[in-house]
């Protein structure tokens, strides 16, 4: 390699993380509610993620490829890291199928998919589409990134020193895993390495028992795209990468095993036509060890799916944010909905659960503003996604509740209950404007904030998360010695509010502060306000038992849910 195929590696890597972010973060902006149950459908049980990951590789015959893919999905909250384990063992398998797919090279068509993303975003007519075309575009990109690795590295490929080398490194188990998996990760394909470990072989270079251990370096090798996938990405796609790497590292632990104790090779020999110890159909035997190796890993590793998933998440432990993202319900099981008191407690723990976001998102976003993050400041919209879909998925179920119950107690709470979501979801909108204020409008401001504005926002933003934290406990026995907490605690914040409003725009009249940093905090203000008015209203609602009380306040008979 010459220095203009490392810039021309450097590049491609480039480009590949960023097609790669595109694509999911677009994925995540047009995947509504339908599209993840139908991905849940798909990959309900290990056995059918088996089986959509060998389909999806045995297409476009490309592991790397679908394991890119599942990074996405599970960065993007469309699939759990459970459900990733079935397809990533699916798609080992996948990968092996003949070579006569090796040509549906999806990556060739790279240029297709920018061409045809550009045309759509030139042509948009709708946020969906605008979406869908920058998926094509980060999709094409994605791969066009790969083919420029690969190519940076056609010297290294064809080189016969490299060769020689691995010939070398054959003959001793572990430094031929080592090679096997080192070549691979630079030359991005796992397909390419097999294919010149069956060329060395068939030549009479290397062993069969030596081929079969650089095959498995090299399903080692191939997990290093799924690391490159994620390093732009949170905790849950790096655990897909590593679900990847383990499940490949503990099948040549035990394959390799059987490997030198002659078990698997004879094995292998036996399924095969011709004796490969005789030299026969060597590249036959190799692509059938290749196979079997990830077939028989699925056998033994798929009934213990479950503790792989567990493995990765104590090695890379959860991010709470990143447990956010998924924006999946916790206590919302449809099989209690005949039982609509307990049904009506599953949904208020789960409206909790949506407070507790909004309380996460307000802290990422003053942590953000406080240490100038930017990574973190682009994780409060996927917070706030989390809490519109939870908001979707309670008002299904208290909608299905509805249908099923023929208690007036239940009927009665059903309304209150909408509201208090909708509230809730509310609050998720305002911490999104509170992160654009803290993060994009005062950093844009031509001056830097002041310390006394600093500290005005730092003191209500401790209030605001006092105020949410007593609403996450009131929640759980709707106290009402915490209600009148939680009431006490928005007067201090309206007076606060008030007091330095009018004191910030008497600064700005006597030109006694910079007015863009003042005209922002008071921004700020106004929503940490408003902020606490909802928290009030839930706090109301939970006083009232979470009865509708519209006659009240409209002086009107309540609207009805309509039962179907």
């Amino acid at each position: 390699m010459n220095i203009l195929d490392i810039i021309n590696f450097i590049g491609g890597l480039a480009l590949f993380v960023f097609g790669m972010t595109k694509m999911s973060n677009n994925i995540q902006l047009v995947a509504g509610a339908q599209m993840r149950r139908i991905l849940r459908r798909l990959t309900h049980t290990p056995l059918r993620g088996v089986l959509v990951g060998l389909g999806i590789t045995a297409l476009i015959q490309s592991s790397s490829a679908t394991t890119v893919m599942l990074v996405g999905f599970v960065n993007a909250g469309l699939l759990t890291l459970k459900q990733a384990v079935g397809v990533v063992m699916g798609s080992n398998i996948g990968t092996t199928v003949t070579a006569q797919l090796i040509a549906f090279n999806i990556g060739d068509y790279a240029l297709v998919f920018v061409a045809i993303g550009m045309m759509m975003l030139l042509l948009r007519k709708s946020r969906a589409m605008e979406n869908w075309s920058l998926i094509l575009i980060g999709f094409g990109v994605l791969f066009l990134g790969l083919n420029i690795m690969s190519a940076s590295v056609t010297g290294l490929q064809n080189s016969a020193y490299a060769r020689d080398v691995m010939m070398k490194l054959s003959t001793n188990p572990f430094l031929a895993i080592l090679a096997g998996a080192v070549f691979t990760m630079l030359i991005q394909s796992s397909s390419a390495s097999v294919g010149i470990v069956i060329v060395l072989a068939a030549n009479g270079l290397i062993t069969f028992q030596g081929a079969l251990f650089l095959v498995y370096g090299d399903n080692i090798g191939t997990t290093i795209t799924a690391w490159l996938a994620c390093l732009n990405s949170g905790s849950s796609a790096r655990q897909v990468a590593l679900v990847h790497t383990l499940f490949n590292v503990f099948g040549t632990i035990v394959i390799g095993t059987l490997t030198y104790l002659g078990i698997y090779t004879q094995f292998i020999n036996l399924i095969t036509t011709g004796d490969v110890f005789q030299g026969e159909n060597v590249a036959r035997h190799i692509a059938n060890g290749h196979t079997f190796f990830n077939v028989l890993n699925t056998i033994v590793f798929l009934p213990f799916s479950g503790h792989l998933a567990k493995l990765a998440t104590r090695i890379i432990p959860d991010d709470e944010e990143d447990e956010a993202s998924m924006g999946e319900p916790k206590h919302l099981n449809y099989t209690m909905v005949s039982d609509s008191y307990l049904a009506i407690k599953q949904s208020i723990k789960e409206m909790k659960e949506m407070l507790r976001l909004v309380q996460l998102g307000q802290e990422i976003s003053y942590e953000a503003f406080k240490d100038r993050n930017y990574k973190k400041q682009v994780r409060v919209s996927r917070v706030e996604s989390a809490i519109d879909q939870l908001q979707k998925e309670i008002t299904l179920y208290l909608v299905a509740v509805n249908e099923k119950t023929n208690s007036e107690d239940i009927i009665i709470k059903i309304p209150a209950l909408l509201h208090t979501v909708n509230d809730i979801e509310k609050l998720g909108d305002y911490t999104l404007e509170i992160n654009q204020i803290l993060n994009y409008q005062i950093m844009d401001q031509g001056a830097p904030l002041s310390d006394d504005f600093k500290a005005t926002i730092t003191a209500m933003h401790n209030q605001l998360q006092g105020m949410i934290e007593l609403a996450l406990d009131y929640l759980d026995h709707l106290d009402p010695d915490i209600a009148t907490e939680i009431q006490k605690r928005e007067a201090i914040i309206v007076e606060d509010y008030e007091r330095l409003r009018q004191g910030i725009l008497n600064q700005i009249q006597n030109g006694e502060c910079d007015a863009a940093g003042g005209l922002n905090t008071i921004d700020y203000l106004d929503v940490v306000e408003l902020a606490a008015a909802k928290l009030i209203n839930i706090t109301e609602a939970g006083s009232q038992k979470f009865v509708y009380t519209y006659e009240k306040y409209h002086h009107t008979p309540p609207p009805k849910v309509q039962r179907m």
